[in-house]
């Protein structure tokens, strides 16, 4: 291309239309080389070196793309002109995925209040690279980095936008409809030209590249419930509110076909005694193990009625180890504290939805040394708090972020929602809350390998 046009449609072009452009360009020109981008002659430079500008056709559309119509007028081409050809599926000048617009256009329509929630809820990501002056683009990106996002995978932007706008949701859902519908089509035109050879090795295809867990059996598995209360035999308080969530916990997963056993007041030693014993099971004939342990706790730990602390890897390790639990969902909620900090509040705005009423409100907390969470495969460990910081329990409604649990996963019984996007939900309602003049925020870790969609079926 002319290149005194290029440095006239780079003269016309602002810091953040660029900054559009490169997001746009990524699967063009990738994301490293992306970095040392500074401004649209720089981009066109690199689109140049893949041999990607041609005729025009590509810049064209990113201009169309980013609604800079007045500068087609300089590649000799109209906003009519250009709709046109990129309305003829036959073109091969249409270069920029569908997916890249998508994201493009949430950027141009959530609000400030919207991305300022988005970025609260995203617990994954590095704050550093989300913070106030971090655009929708970028946060997008670095969703992408940590494999939260792509094409096929949009659940957890879904989850998110959720929270802060339907609006926003239904057109990730649009576009997810779509997708889905293109990849059909695809699939069909492919498999009208497969060999009889080529049939036979992939006729179980879809079986292998199943994405959810089978939770078909009767029962469903075993469900471990800890649940400590009485720590007179140490300096820790006693946990009044806690036999709510025992009960409440207990009531949800015999509904959903698990055997429960319930153990109270439990030192350290029984605590990890009850871990080998259940791990040492027959879970064959099971989908599934559970396990909700509610005590005090520190970093990394709970703790037993005799306030020494169990690592919560010496509770998980053991079903790591377990043969007939295999590739089948190992998952633990822990309720208690995982340090001394407080969070502090920042209220948004008077009609934000935050929650500002205060009760009878508890820590479950002691600090203790950190201790590592297990990566071994298939496993969910939903925590009730962030690491270094308390968590709150109602001395009689039980604690915020169990009741919050049952709470979500008894709506994503009918909704049939994965538990990463119950996970999700759960954060945002205990993070609505003031408690004590100080805010709690849950932490999800996973390695599952799958989706997990918890139902009564």
């Amino acid at each position: 291309m002319d290149v005194r046009t290029l440095h006239e449609i780079d003269e016309e072009l602002v810091k953040s239309e660029v900054a559009a452009l490169k997001f746009l360009c990524t699967d063009f020109v990738g994301r490293k080389r992306l970095e040392t981008v500074k401004d649209a002659k720089d981009l066109f430079q690199r689109l140049d070196e893949q041999d990607s500008l041609g005729e025009g056709h590509l810049l064209a559309e990113l201009l169309y793309t980013i609604g800079r119509y007045d500068l087609l007028v300089s590649l000799g081409t109209s906003k009519a002109e250009v709709r046109k050809r990129l309305q003829d599926r036959r073109d091969s000048g249409s270069g920029v995925s569908s997916y890249r617009k998508m994201l493009y256009e949430l950027s141009e329509a959530i609000t400030n209040e919207n991305l300022h929630a988005m970025k609260f809820l995203l617990n994954g990501l590095p704050r550093a690279k989300i913070g106030e002056s971090a655009t929708f683009l970028d946060v997008v990106a670095e969703m992408e980095k940590m494999q939260l996002l792509c094409e096929d995978n949009l659940d957890e932007l879904q989850n998110v936008l959720e929270n802060c706008d339907k609006q926003l949701t239904s057109k990730v859902e649009d576009f997810k409809k779509r997708h889905s519908t293109r990849k059909q089509t695809d699939s069909c035109e492919s498999n009208m030209v497969i060999t009889d050879a080529e049939e036979s090795s992939t006729i179980d295809l879809p079986e292998k590249l199943t994405d959810v867990y089978p939770l078909t059996r009767r029962p469903r598995g075993w469900c471990l419930i800890i649940n400590n209360y009485n720590f007179k035999k140490c300096k820790l308080p006693n946990r009044p509110g806690t036999n709510r969530d025992a009960e409440d916990l207990s009531e949800l997963f015999s509904k959903m076909y698990f055997v429960l056993k319930v153990n109270t007041d439990l030192c350290s030693s029984e605590m990890r005694a009850l871990a080998q014993e259940f791990a040492a099971k027959d879970h064959s004939q099971m989908d599934a193990f559970i396990c909700c342990v509610l005590s005090h706790g520190g970093k990394g730990t709970v703790f037993g009625t005799d306030g020494i602390e169990v690592s919560i890897r010496d509770l998980t390790l053991p079903f790591a180890r377990c043969p007939t639990l295999l590739g089948k969902p190992k998952v633990f909620f822990i309720q208690a504290c995982q340090g001394d900090l407080y969070q502090r509040g920042m209220y948004i705005q008077e009609d934000s939805g935050v929650n500002r009423c205060e009760d009878t409100y508890e820590a479950d907390a002691r600090s203790v040394a950190l201790s590592s969470i297990p990566i071994e495969a298939d496993f969910l460990i939903g925590m009730a708090t962030v690491e270094q910081y308390k968590s709150f329990r109602h001395v009689s409604n039980g604690s915020i972020f169990i009741q919050a649990l049952c709470k979500q996963l008894n709506l994503g019984l009918r909704s049939k929602d994965d538990i990463l996007s119950i996970m999700t939900k759960v954060n945002r309602d205990v993070s609505t809350q003031m408690l004590l003049g100080h805010k709690q925020m849950p932490e999800p870790r996973y390695t599952l390998t799958k989706k997990l969609v918890f139902t009564l079926d």
